[in-house]
């Protein structure tokens, strides 16, 4: 909670990413795929 409320609402890419114990950093946009939606095994349930 102590992150979020020292963030500026105004002012973007403000926070110190998080890092894991691995040493990997979920930085602004981690993990996000712009191809397109995803049609797979993953949300075939969903459909």
């Amino acid at each position: 909670m102590t992150t979020v409320e020292t963030q500026f609402e105004d002012v973007p890419r403000d926070m110190i990413p998080y890092t894991d114990s691995e040493g990997n950093v979920y930085d602004f946009a981690f993990g996000l795929n712009w191809n397109g939606p995803i049609s797979d095994e993953r949300v075939s349930t969903y459909k």
